[in-house]
């Protein structure tokens, strides 16, 4: 139950929010909520930290922030990629920046970005990562529709 009404507190200030958090299709935010739990078990929202301190200097620090940075590095599933022929793809394409782009330039870069890859594919937009570790998937949800419908009667937007 408190764990539903800590998921509804953050989809609201989200929703509420969402006109001023930039779309940025190749990064991630990490958002930091402060939630205080009253005697009467109401959930209060204190602030919202964008891109909160990872820093260790406490136990509980470190007991906290190591799983969630292990967990985060899970989810954006970085892709390994070759150093080398990255360097080598970027010198070539700068030199050849001046010079009149081929014909062939798209299917280049396919190449290019192959040989980079390693034969690796990125994950596509919207496209669930393999691993959560200890997050979980709050938007788009049941919850979170409900919360848009009553933000849409609440101020006329349809």
């Amino acid at each position: 139950m408190m764990w539903g009404k800590m998921v509804d507190c953050i989809l609201k200030s989200l929703c509420m929010g969402q006109d001023h958090i930039p779309f940025q299709a190749n990064s991630f935010e990490l958002f930091g909520y402060d939630l205080l739990l009253d005697s009467r078990l109401n959930i209060w929202l204190i602030e919202v930290n964008s891109s909160p301190s990872m820093g260790q200097e406490h136990l509980l620090d470190e007991q906290v922030k190591q799983p969630l940075i292990s967990d985060t590095i899970d989810l954006v599933d970085p892709m390994a990629f070759d150093r080398r022929k990255l360097t080598h793809v970027l010198g070539r394409r700068l030199e050849r920046k001046g010079a009149t782009a081929a014909a062939s330039g798209r299917q280049q870069l396919d190449v290019d970005c192959h040989a980079i890859l390693e034969g690796q594919v990125p994950r596509k937009h919207g496209e669930m990562p393999k691993a959560m570790g200890n997050y979980e998937r709050i938007a788009p949800s049941e919850a979170c529709d409900v919360v848009q419908r009553n933000q849409a009667l609440l101020f006329n937007k349809r």
